[in-house]
């Protein structure tokens, strides 16, 4: 056995616990996991209005946007039309004003459908805050706990490649706020615009933008994920260099199944995949090019 293993084994012998102190370890850890969600719980819950606002932004945008296609789709309407008056849609009868009607216009908010509607969309956000502002305590303690059972080399791999993975998942949440879940909104409403009264419930929304930015969060692990298999010596660069053709097609079906049938979102999706691809080919060529480099130890 290689010096260095032998040591490693040796610290993790000595700190090895019996059943109970793991319990109470981990009971110790979940109570402190529980007590940083719940303090940020508070904080997020004094500031919900706040969030609320943050929350439905991408709503906002995507109003915009269809606001612009409803008042040009009337237009033509109304002119192709002779029958057909301006009052029928718009506030005025004067052709330069384009404020819609209440009633055929996009609501400036989701709606809610029942009496407690508004305080559970106020828990869901503080929820998700806490979850996203206390979630690196807890993992921290998390890592706390598991730590204590892997060897030194296992902790430095995961103290070198986590910081990496929290940052693409953030970078895929981002993404999503502020480009997928407002685009995937315009495009999905724009598809049926006239023939259907757009009324968004607060109740989906908030299910939408929790599910999109959490899968994009997901799919940006993708150099991770090469990077460990190359790690672990199950593929070789040489594998996805082979495959790449494959990947991008793969990549742009699955956007195209995921999102709009529009080419420019769909594009929106397929590009970043295929760049985390070509990022993740990167790096599995770097470490197993440093791997090769290693002598073997006899």
């Amino acid at each position: 056995m290689v010096p260095s293993q032998t040591a490693d084994a040796d610290s993790l012998e000595q700190s090895r616990m019996t059943l109970g102190e793991h319990l109470d370890e981990l009971r110790v850890r979940l109570i402190r996991s529980t007590i940083a969600i719940a303090v940020t719980f508070a904080v997020g819950w004094s500031w919900h209005e706040v969030l609320a606002e943050v929350a439905l932004e991408p709503y906002g945008r995507a109003r915009v946007w269809l606001e612009v296609e409803l008042v040009e789709a009337f237009d033509e309407k109304v002119e192709a039309d002779p029958e057909i008056t301006w009052e029928k849609y718009f506030t005025s009868a004067d052709p330069e004003s384009r404020e819609l009607l209440p009633h055929v216009g996009i609501p400036e908010m989701p709606r809610g459908d029942a009496a407690g509607t508004g305080f559970f969309f106020y828990m869901r956000i503080c929820f998700y805050f806490a979850l996203f502002v206390g979630g690196p305590v807890v993992l921290w303690q998390m890592w706390q706990f598991i730590a204590a059972g892997l060897y030194k080399n296992e902790k430095r791999a995961l103290n070198r490649y986590f910081p990496f993975s929290v940052v693409l998942f953030l970078s895929g949440v981002v993404f999503g706020y502020f480009l997928m879940v407002p685009y995937a909104l315009f495009f999905l409403a724009r598809m049926s615009l006239t023939q259907v009264t757009y009324w968004q419930t607060i109740d989906n929304y908030l299910t939408f933008l929790t599910s999109l930015t959490l899968a994009l969060g997901v799919v940006f692990q993708l150099p991770v994920i090469m990077l460990a298999l190359t790690k672990v010596g199950l593929v070789e660069p040489k594998f996805f260099s082979k495959y790449r053709g494959h990947f991008i097609v793969g990549a742009l079906i699955v956007a195209a199944l995921l999102t709009p049938p529009d080419p420019f979102t769909q594009m929106l999706m397929g590009v970043p995949i295929i760049i985390l691809y070509e990022l993740g080919a990167v790096l599995a060529r770097i470490a197993y090019k440093k791997k090769a480099d290693v002598p073997a130890v006899r």
